[in-house]
């Protein structure tokens, strides 16, 4: 008997860092679609992160001085299918912005294993665009899907000034209740194990919680350029993530897209997403 429980106590205490290691796996797939598609030149880009991951992207050269990052969510890359970010790519390329598309860490083309919700690939980024804009030749705007959404808003916050706009599709705010939620769906696991299963996270897959979180971000950027895009039938957040934001910034700018789920509002109603924007100056 005694063997029989310091097994199962052993399977438990091992079974989080399973659950740990498969949601924060990034998905690696090749790119088929690529600008030429659009009839733009474009170059194939690559920029080295600090800890040696190679990341790979596009430059698609535009008019004028409007500039746009767009950053995909997790388990997606540049060609984007479940948002049509690449789409949307070529409708910011059409009305001239020059356009960055990269494929994150740990996804698409780029190097890398996992995926740190934002807190190591806002940085990436970050330095990614200062090496490629040397002389700040651009007018940077941020456009964002989920985990591409939290990286802008953490690449807003760090670079205050840098960026003249921020599009953030579906970003979560509350990221221990996202993380619960997900936990007891995907994994079967209860809300109460949620500490150790963030210790897990935190000691030995290198993650940090607390960065990750945005509810102090967002109101820190409450009245800076910044627009929250949600879809009304998002299974991934629940309508507590919008509804946290519009307590901790009154002023946030928020669309709602009726009939969608997760990211796919672009996808699925491309002119009224694009109007959307529009409205808005982008």
């Amino acid at each position: 008997m005694a063997l029989w429980l310091a097994a199962l106590l052993l399977m438990a205490l091992a079974y989080p860092f399973y659950v740990v290691h498969r949601q924060t796996l990034g998905e690696h797939r090749p790119i088929r679609h690529t600008p030429a598609e659009w009839g733009a030149d474009y170059e194939t880009i690559t920029h080295t992160a600090s800890d040696g991951i190679v990341l790979r992207g596009w430059w698609v050269p535009g008019r004028g001085e409007r500039a746009v990052l767009l950053l995909h969510g997790k388990g997606g890359d540049r060609n984007g299918e479940q948002t049509g970010i690449f789409e949307l790519g070529r409708w910011y390329w059409e009305r001239g912005y020059h356009v960055m598309m990269a494929d994150m860490r740990g996804h698409g083309e780029s190097g890398g294993k996992y995926t740190y919700f934002g807190v190591r690939e806002h940085v990436d980024m970050l330095r990614w665009i200062d090496a490629l804009d040397t002389k700040r030749r651009y007018r940077w705007a941020l456009h964002g899907f989920s985990l591409g959404a939290a990286t802008a808003l953490m690449m807003q916050q760090k670079a205050p000034g840098r960026f003249t706009w921020v599009v953030a599709d579906a970003p979560w705010i509350d990221f221990a209740t996202l993380v619960k939620k997900e936990l007891e769906k995907r994994a079967w696991l209860p809300p109460f194990t949620y500490p150790y299963v963030r210790w897990v996270a935190e000691t030995f897959f290198g993650q940090s919680f607390k960065i990750a979180d945005n509810q102090a971000r967002c109101q820190r950027l409450c009245g800076r350029p910044v627009l929250y895009l949600f879809e009304d039938e998002d299974t991934l957040l629940t309508p507590y993530q919008r509804e946290r934001l519009e307590t901790l910034c009154p002023r946030a700018e928020t669309v709602r897209f009726a009939g969608v789920g997760h990211v796919e509002a672009f996808r699925d109603d491309p002119k009224a997403y694009t109007e959307t924007l529009k409205a808005h100056g982008l």
